[in-house]
């Protein structure tokens, strides 16, 4: 096996489906700590609902996220959670029939229209909504971070570039359009640049543990291990309940030679993990690294 491409792999897969979408089943510290609401209550349900998603009681979590909303309107965070949740259990429809009626009774509010766009799932019409809001509010950065996110998603590299750029310029301490933009220059393999990015981004942030695994990719490509191992560390810190964090973990382990303690970072994974796709692998391995 190539480690270091495989590295490579699962991280920009990780990236790119993660930020890009941010899964529904992520753990709850898989998106940044930085919240856009300071209303109590609502900020209270947001906490037993990541809670809820770290023990799999998603149609409790779905719920709870919707009640922070309905509080308060603007907690970006919660819809986010809120609309992602619905879709891992199979309640697309649904998130997408809710946020279509949230546009249409308020045309005049770009927040809706932006939120309308993400719950939408084709590519096209994500951007046109996305272009609504912004024709609506030009400094409205979600909207233009959105435009981005599907740039990068798409693979159009320097359109996200410029994407990205244009949000910093309406906020310059997003760390989400940081990190995208970070992925790009990773992407286009730039990896002074996106290392720059990364670690811009986890100045800002240093509670998001996506930024450090993302520095350890770029680490790790540079052949950096010692600096990609503490990156990942950091990242498990942040987050000790998300698998693969210890699969990058013994890759980068056994890229050093250090072949014990691989094993110990394998055995992390799938005790996390069980039943992950990588399993069968990460078993292969540790048995023949304990030969």
């Amino acid at each position: 096996m190539d480690y270091r491409r495989h590295l490579t792999h699962w991280v920009r897969f990780m990236v790119l489906t993660g930020l890009a979408a941010l899964a529904a089943t992520s753990p709850c510290s898989a998106e940044s700590r930085r919240l856009n609401s300071d209303h109590p209550q609502a900020l209270r349900l947001f906490e037993e609902g990541l809670e809820q998603v770290d023990a799999e009681q998603f149609d409790r979590a779905a719920e709870n996220f919707r009640q922070a909303v309905e509080l308060d309107p603007g907690f970006m965070q919660a819809h986010f959670r809120y609309m992602d949740v619905l879709r891992g259990i199979g309640r697309n429809e649904q998130m997408i029939e809710e946020y279509r009626k949230q546009a249409e009774q308020n045309p005049k509010s770009a927040r809706c229209l932006y939120l309308y766009g993400r719950a939408l799932e084709d590519l096209d019409l994500k951007r046109a909504r996305y272009r609504d809001a912004l024709q609506l509010d030009p400094g409205y950065y979600w909207a233009q971070y959105g435009i981005g996110a599907i740039y990068l998603v798409q693979r159009r590299y320097d359109e996200a570039i410029i994407a990205f750029n244009k949000t910093l310029e309406m906020n310059p301490q997003m760390v989400e359009a940081i990190h995208l933009l970070g992925t790009v220059y990773l992407e286009k393999g730039m990896p002074i640049q996106a290392r720059e990015r990364f670690e811009e981004a986890a100045a800002i942030d240093s509670t998001n543990h996506m930024i450090y695994l993302s520095l350890g990719q770029v680490y790790s490509q540079m052949d950096r291990y010692e600096s990609a191992e503490k990156a990942f560390r950091q990242a498990a810190a942040i987050s000790p309940k998300y698998p693969m964090t210890y699969y990058y973990l013994g890759l980068v382990c056994e890229l050093q030679g250090r072949n014990e303690q691989a094993v110990i970072e394998y055995e992390n994974f799938l005790r996390l993990a069980p039943g992950h796709e990588l399993s069968s692998v990460v078993t292969d391995n540790i048995k023949k690294l304990r030969k």
